[in-house]
């Protein structure tokens, strides 16, 4: 061996030892606090949950912003924490939540699911027992922004039209709608920024977005840039062929509320919806997962007045956590959840009839000469009835 290797040989062991050397002194130092480290990791993962959602301009991923931000129990030891992940969105989310390490819920539209197991049964084999809804959130409505001689989706044929991302519900939505009207156009899948770069040129003749308004995909457009939101309804359309789409979906209106800029006041543009869904995998109810996403459940439908509170997305109004959704079935603890509320809720207004009666008894001077008298003097009764229970609390 030379003096240059010998020497070499002697470094690299010198460094080698060194740090096995500050290999024990680190192991030493995390044994020294290994309990705390340990509880404190174990808190941080105790009631943790993700949603995965879509991109920055999609309402899915201010739904779940909104949700981090109401629900988070930051200041509660194990408390929950809701992860928002940015994802591809729709029919995408499905396969995400069933597939991906990590994911417990995510927001999808109703259709997407029977649309991705017509292109992937294998992965959608009994899917309707690995993936629950929890609740509808709003209504989606469709919105295709084009040129302005593009005065019906038929004025389309052979054109340049975005269908968003491949495997969105935008571009799910897009393939049903046009194979059921039957019109042929060319279906390109562009970002939203490049999509309305395109549309302000020309290049493209629309773009579509299939997602509760209003939301930031279409921000930044004016009236000046000759583009329109093309009406979806039986009067653009054969009545026949509107009639197709109202077997997929509820007939809607995007306004000037949803966009100022693009819509005027007295000219609301009608077209049609779906509904926007919050789903989970369904978890063996032994497990943690199963434990995390109940937890989540509880909290969320508690505090789902918050919701419809300034400063949050307008679509949270429209929500009914009781909605059914035909063709799905609901997670176990949010079905359980609701038994239970709506009993809470009947035995409440059974109680406040019994004070309602009680109060007329000792209120001679009130007169109740009709059944529609005695029903407006109890929805005062319940008004005050609220106020009173708010003041206790």
């Amino acid at each position: 061996m030379t003096y240059s290797a010998g020497r070499s040989f002697k470094c690299a062991l010198v460094a080698a030892s060194a740090l096995f050397c500050i290999g024990l002194e680190d192991t030493s130092a995390q044994t020294g606090t290994s309990s705390v480290y340990q509880e404190r990791k174990r808190e941080f993962n105790e009631n943790v949950v993700s949603i995965i959602a879509s991109g920055t301009t999609s309402p899915y991923t201010i739904f779940a912003e909104d949700m981090r931000n109401v629900l988070d129990e930051q200041d509660v030891p194990g408390g929950l924490r809701i992860l928002p992940i940015l994802g591809r969105g729709g029919g995408h989310n499905a396969f995400d939540v069933l597939l991906l390490k990590g994911v417990d819920m995510g927001i999808l539209e109703k259709n997407d699911v029977e649309i991705a197991r017509k292109k992937d049964p294998a992965i959608f084999t009994n899917v309707e027992d690995r993936l629950r809804y929890i609740a509808k959130l709003a209504n989606s409505e469709y919105q295709i922004l084009g040129q302005k001689d593009v005065k019906s989706l038929r004025d389309l044929e052979g054109r340049k039209v975005n269908f968003f991302k491949k495997g969105s519900s935008t571009h799910y939505v897009c393939e049903t709608i046009f194979r059921l009207l039957n019109i042929k156009v060319i279906p390109v899948h562009l970002d939203q920024a490049t999509a309305n770069a395109k549309l302000k040129t020309g290049e493209i003749a629309a773009a579509a977005r299939f997602a509760g308004a209003p939301h930031r995909a279409f921000v930044g457009f004016k009236a000046e840039d000759n583009l329109h939101f093309i009406p979806v309804d039986d009067k653009t359309l054969p009545p026949a062929d509107f009639a197709k789409l109202l077997d997929n979906y509820l007939p809607a209106f995007v306004t000037n509320d949803h966009f100022p800029e693009l819509i005027p006041a007295d000219k609301p543009v009608p077209t049609v919806a779906g509904a926007m869904l919050l789903v989970a995998y369904n978890w063996p109810s032994q497990t943690d997962r199963y434990r995390r996403v109940a937890n989540f459940v509880d909290v969320f439908f508690s505090k789902i007045d918050e919701f419809r509170t300034p400063g949050h997305h307008q679509k949270w109004k429209e929500i009914n956590i009781a909605a059914e959704v035909p063709g799905w079935k609901r997670f176990k603890p949010a079905q359980e959840w609701l038994d239970k509320w709506k009993t809470s809720e009947r035995n409440a207004t059974a109680d406040v009839r019994l004070a309602f009666n009680e109060f007329l008894k000792n209120q001679s001077t009130i007169p109740v000469n009709s059944p529609e008298r005695r029903e407006e003097l109890f929805a005062k009764f319940i008004i005050w009835w609220n106020k009173q229970a708010k003041t206790s609390q």
